[in-house]
């Protein structure tokens, strides 16, 4: 039996999601989620990620019906943008 801790999954019928919810989500640890990804989704021009609850100040709170629906909208940018093939003669680039 593995020692290694359980993937936590996380759930959509929430009220709010935690940091540990978004990383559940993404598939990353949630050192990545809050020291990379999240200040570069924030800062994204043309889809930011959603700000947290107001009124969570010590543990950030998100809404998940936000979060859920940011990610749909960047899996769907992601596979309308178009994909850049270039031609190779002789199987070599």
């Amino acid at each position: 039996m593995s020692s290694a801790p359980a993937r936590r999954l996380a759930d959509p019928s929430a009220p709010w999601w935690t940091m540990a919810d978004i990383a559940a989500r993404a598939g990353l640890a949630e050192y990545t989620i809050r020291r990379e990804r999240l200040p570069e989704w924030e800062c994204d021009q043309k889809l930011p990620f959603p700000r947290p609850l107001p009124w969570s100040k010590r543990q950030l709170r998100w809404h998940t019906q936000a979060v859920l629906r940011w990610f749909e909208m960047r899996e769907t940018a992601a596979m309308a943008a178009p994909v850049r093939l270039a031609v190779v003669q002789g199987g070599r680039p």
